[in-house]
This record gives structure tokens, sequence and C-alpha cells, in this order.
């Protein structure tokens, strides 16, 4: 009886001994992650040899006279791969209703990752090294919800610069497909003459010429009718005709016009005209600022400059110029001063400014870029 007690107890522990080992052991399987490639155990020992698994990625897979993949080349370099590897993928971009989508799921400093979905449904991601461009392929298993390591690998680095026929375009994955939208089509913008005459002063003939603007698919009828009514309420004849000719400038956002109107005295008057292109109206003159990629501080300190340099005329005297350039810089808002757009594209401004030599005040021209008169 004590023996068979004693070989009872060892049995009992023998088994113990086996569920402890049992439950010590880690069986866990170890799932890919965007970020972290698939691992295999590091080491597998038996009782005859020891076989040690090759991690591609490990710090010592690197390459030192090469210059680390951007994540760019890494998805051109992919994209063409698919070409060689997929002989219809062109077909099957164009025609299939659920075609293939590629693009980076994780990049870090080691390791850039590339999600791609097929037509078919079938899921992979391609782990490359960023340093020496080794590349492989893991393939998502349903029943264990888990990625598997396939057979496929490559270097991506041989893919960069080779191109399939046709050359294919790098395509960005996206969850929906958007539909691609046309740019829309530019308007049509012309400046004609609405009224054509001759004014007759001081014994000679002058031209009389009233513009209007036409803009595709915009209603200028506003614009076209407030020049008719300023413009047209000169004399053609007599002592108070006026000779009235303009010139214009566009931009793809503005139409400016600069109508200059004279006599034979030395009377000179501007009228300026800056129609949005967009709208078809008049713009304000901040507006029109703006418009030519300026501001009204930015633009204003120009004009500053433009009046210290003019000082009233070219044969002024230093006193004289000084009160004239004390007089102008007093004028400096949109209360004296026009911007349009010049004829050689430059933002350019009528301003109310006094001269010298007893011509008193009046409006002249400046171009604000050339910081002289226009």
């Amino acid at each position: 009886m004590g023996i068979e007690k004693r070989r009872f107890g060892t049995v009992m522990s023998l088994i113990l001994c086996v569920v402890t080992l049992c439950s010590c052991s880690n069986f866990s399987f170890d799932m890919f992650s965007p970020s972290r490639p698939p691992t295999q155990p590091a080491q597998v020992t038996t009782t005859e040899t020891t076989v040690t698994a090759t991690d591609p990625f490990s710090d010592l897979e690197t390459d030192p006279n090469q210059e680390p993949l951007t994540d760019e080349q890494a998805l051109t370099g992919f994209t063409n791969y698919l070409y060689f590897k997929i002989k219809n993928l062109q077909k099957i971009l164009d025609e299939d209703k659920k075609p293939c989508t590629w693009g980076i799921s994780s990049s870090d400093k080691k390791t850039i990752v590339i999600m791609f979905k097929s037509h078919t449904g079938a899921l992979l991601r391609y782990y490359i090294n960023r340093s020496t461009g080794k590349t492989y392929a893991a393939t998502y298993v349903v029943s264990s919800n888990s990625y598997v390591r396939t057979n496929e690998t490559l270097n991506i680095r041989d893919y960069i610069d080779k191109k399939p026929t046709p050359t294919p375009v790098v395509i960005k994955p996206s969850v929906s497909t958007t539909p691609t939208v046309k740019p829309a089509a530019k308007p049509k913008i012309k400046v004609s003459t609405a009224v054509n005459k001759t004014s007759t002063f001081g014994g000679s003939k002058h031209p009389y010429k009233i513009p209007k603007v036409s803009i595709s698919g915009k209603n200028t009828n506003s614009v076209n009718s407030k020049m008719k009514k300023e413009l047209d309420g000169f004399a053609t004849k007599g002592a108070s005709a006026r000779s009235v000719t303009y010139t214009y400038h566009i931009t793809s956002k503005v139409v400016s016009i600069l109508v200059k109107i004279s006599n034979n005295d030395t009377y000179t008057n501007y009228k300026v005209y800056n129609i949005s292109v967009k709208s078809g109206k008049l713009m304000s003159d901040k507006a029109l600022v703006k418009a030519a990629g300026s501001s009204t501080r930015k633009f204003f300190a120009k004009v500053k400059t433009t009046y210290k340099n003019f000082g009233g005329g070219s044969s002024a005297p230093a006193a004289e110029a000084k009160k004239c350039r004390t007089k102008n810089l007093k004028r400096v808002s949109y209360k004296y001063i026009d911007p349009y757009i010049g004829k050689s594209g430059h933002l350019c401004f009528v301003g109310y400014v006094d001269f010298y030599g007893g011509a008193g005040s009046g409006r002249r021209t400046f171009d604000s870029v050339k910081k002289k008169i226009a």
C-alpha cells in the first residue's frame, strides 16, 4: 500500500508539471500591422540543430550607398510593378465597376507599407524597406483574421524608372471615385467702340470715342450705360467740344478702361472704369487693387514714393517741388486716387496733384510700379 501511494503521488506531480508548462507557453500568432512588418520567431530550437529566421527589415539590412526611398518613389515603383504583374491592369482600371486601388497606408523611417486591393476583393500589404528597397507581400486571410506572408518578393527600386507600355500614372488611393470635372471655359472678353464721332474745336478735328465692354455669359449693360451716360454729354463742336479717347487692359479678373477727356486748352480729365470679369459689374478701387495682387497699404506706399519722385514737374525749383510734394502727399486716399491696370499690365493710378509753373492742380496718370508719370 505504501508503494502504491508513492506511485500515485509521483504521477500526480508529473501531471501538475505538464499543466504548468503548457499554461506558461506562448502560442499566440503575431499578426501584421500597417506600421510593423510580420515577423517569424527569431530562433527555432530543435534537438538536432538551430535555425535562425532572416528578417529583411532588421537594422543591419541597410544600404549606406543609396539615399532612402521617398514615399513618392515607393508609390511610383509599386505602380510600375503592378503594370508588369497585371497585364490587363489598364483595362481593369478603365472598365471594371470595382477597380483596383492602392496607396501608402503607413510610413516611418524604416518601412513603407502599401495597401493593395484587387478588383476581385483580395487584400494585400506590401512591406518596403526604405533603405534597400526590398519588398515582400502579405495577404489577408479571412478565416484567421490575419495577414500571412506570401512568397511574392521584389525590389521596388528596380521599378521606379522601369516604365511599362502603356506608361502608367501613379494613382492615389481613394475611398470613393470622384467624377472628373472639366475646367470652365475662359470667358470671351471684348472692348469696342460704342460711339465713334469726330469732335471739332480750334479749327481741328479730334476723335470722340466711347467704349463698351462685353463678357460672354455676363450682363454688362449697366456698365455700358454708365459709360455712355457719363461720356456722351460733351459737345462735339464749338468752344466746349472735347476729345474723348480710351485705352484698356484685360486680365483674367479685370477689364480696366482709362478714358482721357481733353480740349485745346490745358484742360485734361480722366475717367476710370474697372469691370469684374466674374460679375460683369464695376469694381471698387479697393477690390481692383486686391485683384491686381496688392493691398491698400502696399499700394499707397508706392503712391507716396511716386509723389515724392514727381515734385510738381521736372523744371520745378527745389523749394517749389517741396511745396508740391507736401500738398500731393496729403491726397493719398481713394478720394483723390483712382487705380487702374495700365497697358503694360502694371497697377497704375490717376491722381489729383499740384503742378509747378502756374498750371495749378489737376488729374495726372502715374505708374505705381515704375513710380513715375505713366
